[in-house]
Parts: C-alpha cells; structure tokens; sequence
C-alpha cells in the first residue's frame, strides 16, 4: 500500500513539474518597454552631450570602481560625473539622486554599499 501511495505521488509530482515547466513567462506590458526604451534614450543623449566636460570624481557613483577616460558623462547638481563603464552613466542618469550619494565630498572615495 505504501509503495503504490509513493509510486502515485511520484508520477503527480513529474506531471506537475512538466506542466510548471511548459508555462509561457508573463509577457511585458508595452507601455513599460517604452517608458524604459525612453529613459535609456534620454540618458544615452544626455551622457553624449556631456562626454566633452572632464569629470570632478575619480571613482563611478554605481559602482565604486576607477572611472574611464573615454566613457560618457553625465552632469547633475553642477558637477560632471565620470563612470567606470558606459552602462554607468545609464543607470547614474536615471537615478541621479541616489547614486551621487555613493561618493565622499571629493569624489576620491566610494562610500555607498
């Protein structure tokens, strides 16, 4: 009797997890793949139009590391910001507020988390 309760929850348990398996992921609402696809257009154009300007900080607000010669910049609160990588001034641009935090008042070191 137990062997043939284990042998039936066994052969449920295979279907169950075929069937999980098979579902369609939950497809993105059109009106978010915009609102995002705007903001990494927004941010690209305005880190291009500040990449000329030399900037004040020696470590990426994101992520701590040194910044780059020839990646874009991004300006916020009069202060031209430099970035480790190009993904940076993406990520910088569309939270400003919160990754300028990540930088001590000389921008020499990275104190976020």
């Amino acid at each position: 009797m137990l062997k043939r309760f284990i042998l039936i929850l066994s052969v449920v348990i295979v279907f169950c997890s075929l069937a999980i398996a098979q579902e369609e992921p939950r497809k993105e609402n059109e009106e978010s793949k915009e609102t995002k696809e705007a903001v990494i257009d927004q941010s690209t154009e305005v880190a291009e139009d500040m990449k000329s300007e030399v900037p004040w900080n020696k470590l990426c607000p994101v992520q701590g590391n040194p910044i780059e010669d020839d990646t874009p910049t991004v300006e916020y609160n009069g202060k031209t910001y430099g970035f480790c990588c190009p993904g940076c001034d993406i990520k910088f641009a569309s939270k400003p507020e919160k990754y300028s935090k990540n930088l001590s008042e000389d921008g020499t070191r990275y104190i976020g988390r």
